[in-house]
């Protein structure tokens, strides 16, 4: 006979020890974040030789010439002709009982 289930306690207080621990753990969270990211290894420089945004501005749109070429090749005489299967012979896989064969 399996255990009587019991109704959960209707104690004011259930859950609240979870909710704190859930809320600390979120504002530690959110201090190593802030902690993290405001290091100065992650600080705009004023001067980046490396990256010079005056070019982005000055760019156009390109792309490769044969890009709106189709991919399909133009050999076919009629595009709405589908290509022709050929039929390959295949063995059938059939039980054959060999019992019956003797006849």
């Amino acid at each position: 006979k399996p255990p009587e289930r019991r109704a959960p306690s209707s104690r004011g207080s259930k859950g609240n020890r979870m909710a704190a621990l859930m809320a600390q753990e979120a504002d530690e969270e959110e201090e190593g974040d802030k902690e993290f990211y405001t290091q100065e290894f992650w600080a705009e420089d004023e001067e980046d030789g490396d990256f010079a945004d005056a070019d982005d501005e000055a760019a156009h749109d390109s792309f490769d010439s044969d890009f709106g070429d189709s991919t399909e090749s133009s050999d076919d005489d009629d595009g709405d002709e589908k290509p022709k299967k050929e039929k390959i012979a295949r063995k059938k896989s059939v039980y054959k009982d060999p019992k019956a064969k003797k006849k």
